[in-house]
């Protein structure tokens, strides 16, 4: 399977998730890893599976990959898609994998997974514990969850 991960990432929470993610996914599927600024001329060509994440800023207003988002319908249409996030939880509703879920519904792809949230313990850090773990056993189970649809 080809899997495409895009984030965003202030303060490198988001990064480590998203690199979590990449090596429990790599060793089975062939994984891209792209910080937002190297993803802006990929196309959906040999993409199985599209994850997008970022830090919840502004309530889900101010998104890392906004730039990514917008270029979505010119080759992602039909590709299986997930979105996360880092957050500190007590901030609220809506989270930025909720605002990027909805973005991805809207230009096409096919939302396989509920958004899920990874906890930051302040507003630059570090990962609350346990968070990198359960990224990569969510994203792994994402796989397993589509090698059964497929």
């Amino acid at each position: 399977m080809e899997i495409l991960i895009v984030y965003g990432s202030q303060y490198g929470n988001t990064q480590r998730i998203a690199q979590a993610m990449a090596h429990a996914l790599m060793a089975e599927h062939r994984v891209h890893l792209l910080h937002v600024p190297m993803a802006d001329a990929i196309a959906a060509d040999d993409v199985d599976l599209l994850i997008i994440g970022a830090p919840t800023q502004m309530r889900g207003q101010r998104l890392m990959v906004e730039r990514f988002l917008r270029g979505l319908e010119r080759g992602f249409c039909g590709v299986a898609a997930a979105a996360f996030d880092t957050r500190i939880s007590a901030l609220g509703r809506p989270t930025a994998a909720e605002v990027i879920t909805r973005r991805l519904a809207r230009a096409g792809c096919r939302v396989v997974a509920e958004p899920a949230g990874f906890e930051v313990t302040g507003l630059d850090g570090p990962l609350a514990p346990g968070e990198e773990e359960r990224a990569a056993a969510w994203a792994s189970a994402l796989v397993e969850r589509m090698a059964v649809w497929a």
